[in-house]
């Protein structure tokens, strides 16, 4: 497979991940022991999982942790950015000059993070050939699948006591449904 190919094919699963990595940092304190816990997992399993040593998944430890307060300061920002764009579009007439502010701000970070992005992928591809670079995106996608898997669990993080089920789905307030008859009117 071409380089460019693989670059082309790479980048586009590396932003689903990023897509994914806004709903992944969370401040809550829970997080916090959660994201330790994925660490531990990673640590373990990323060397079998690429096939490379120790010391290359340290490595990888190493150039994520040094990204990573940046992109949680980044998706923290994003999301605030997020909570003014809603809270001015709930205005009844919302300043164009404040919503334009806002999207040209939630554009910069989010082209910031993409830019971030790629500045970890070049490193980690330097670290890395392209097969086990392949198989690290395929491992950290299935492991931040598992991750929302568990988060999102009944009981809160680690704490599965069952199938997930969705909530039942009410109307907010009662309707009426018009009902049209076929024949002749009388």
């Amino acid at each position: 497979m071409p380089r460019k190919l693989l670059i082309a094919l790479l980048g586009l699963i590396l932003a689903g991940l990023a897509s994914a990595s806004w709903a992944w940092a969370q401040p809550a304190p829970r997080s916090a022991k959660f994201e330790d816990k994925f660490q531990e997992i990673k640590r373990s399993q990323l060397g079998p999982a690429l096939g490379v040593d120790q010391g290359t998944v340290d490595k990888l430890l190493q150039i994520d942790q040094q990204y990573q307060p940046q992109r949680h300061q980044l998706v923290q920002e994003s999301k605030s950015e997020f909570m003014r764009l809603r809270q001015s579009m709930e205005q009844t007439q919302p300043s164009e000059q404040e919503i334009k502010t806002i999207l040209t701000n939630m554009k910069a970070k989010q082209r910031e993070i993409e830019r971030m992005k790629q500045r970890q992928d070049e490193e980690e591809m330097a670290v890395l050939s392209p097969i086990q670079y392949a198989r690290y995106v395929l491992y950290l996608q299935s492991m931040m699948r598992e991750a929302r898997s568990i988060k999102t669990a009944p009981g809160g993080p680690g704490r599965q006591t069952g199938p997930r089920r969705a909530a039942p789905m009410t109307p907010s307030s009662p309707r009426e449904i018009p009902v049209g008859r076929q024949g002749p009117p009388q």
